[in-house]
C-alpha cells in the first residue's frame, strides 16, 4: 500500500442535530452478533495482547492515513459565497469522499475511494461524523489510538464487521475516529487491521449527532473499477444502510 498520507477534509453540511441531546449506550448484546477482536472473543492474551492493549501510540510509517481535518484557512470562497453552496460543491472543495442519503427511517452512507481500502476508511469517518461532528473534534489536543480487527468471508461480511467493531469501540470505550489507517487488507483471509486515532466523547461537553444502533446489510453494495470510468473518477465505492 502507498505510503502517501491522505489530505481529506470534511464538509460543514451535516444531518440535522441535537446539539446537546442526552446519549443512549448501546447495551453489549444489542447487534453485537459479529464480533471479531479479542476483546469480544476472549482471545489469548499473550498472542494478541487483549484489545486493552492494542492501544497504539500512534500510527504506522507503512500506510498512508485517511483524516478528517477542518477547513484550511486559505482555501475556498468567501463565507457569504460558501452560504450558497450545496453539499455537492461543499465536498468537491474539501475534499471528503463520503455523503449522506436518506433511506425511509434510517441513513446510507456513500463512501469511496481510489481502492477498497479507502473506501472502507472513508464509511468509517462517515459513521462518526452521523453520530458526533467531527469538526468539533480535529482541534482536541488529546489523541488516542487504537487497533482494529475484524475478519469475514466476502467484502459485505468484512465492511460490516469493521464498522460494526469500530461502532462497538465507540460505544464501549467512547473513542471518536478522526483518522483512519488501513494498514492490512487481506482479500485471501478476508481481514482488515486498522489503527485509528481520535479522541474520547465526553457526556455533556461533546456535540450530540444521531445515534447509530447498527450497521445493516439492507441494500449494501460495493463497486470495483480498473479504472476510474464513472462520471465521478471513483475507483472503489461502497453503500451501506446503518440503522438510527
Amino acid at each position: 500500500m502507498p505510503t502517501t498520507e491522505l489530505e481529506g477534509v470534511a464538509h460543514e453540511v451535516l444531518p440535522k442535530r441535537e446539539p446537546r441531546a442526552k446519549r443512549r449506550r448501546r447495551d453489549g448484546s444489542d447487534g453485537a452478533e459479529t464480533r471479531t477482536t479479542s476483546e469480544r472473543d476472549g482471545g489469548d492474551e499473550g498472542e494478541s495482547g487483549g484489545a486493552r492493549a492494542d492501544a497504539r501510540e500512534g500510527f504506522e510509517p507503512i500506510a498512508r492515513v485517511t483524516r478528517y481535518a477542518p477547513e484550511r484557512e486559505d482555501g475556498g470562497p468567501e463565507a457569504e459565497t460558501r452560504a450558497e453552496e450545496s453539499e455537492d460543491e461543499i465536498r468537491a472543495r474539501r475534499g471528503v469522499k463520503y455523503e449522506y442519503k436518506d433511506h425511509t427511517a434510517d441513513i446510507q452512507i456513500h463512501a469511496w475511494g481510489d481502492d477498497l481500502a479507502e473506501a472502507y476508511a472513508w464509511a468509517a469517518l462517515g459513521m462518526f461524523d452521523y453520530m458526533t461532528p467531527l469538526e468539533d473534534c480535529v482541534g482536541a489536543p488529546q489523541m488516542r489510538y487504537r487497533e482494529i480487527r475484524a475478519s469475514g468471508h466476502d467484502l459485505d461480511t468484512l465492511l460490516f464487521a469493521f464498522l460494526d467493531e469500530l461502532l462497538f469501540t465507540f460505544h464501549t470505550e467512547m473513542l471518536i475516529c478522526t483518522a483512519v489507517q488501513v494498514c492490512e487488507f487481506n482479500r485471501d483471509a478476508w481481514t482488515i487491521r486498522a489503527v485509528v486515532g481520535g479522541t474520547t466523547f465526553v457526556d455533556g461537553q461533546t456535540r450530540q449527532g444521531t445515534e447509530i444502533k447498527a450497521i445493516t446489510y439492507s441494500a449494501m453494495k460495493i463497486i470495483e473499477r480498473e479504472t476510474s470510468t464513472d462520471a465521478e473518477g471513483h475507483r472503489a465505492e461502497l453503500f451501506v444502510i446503518v440503522d438510527i
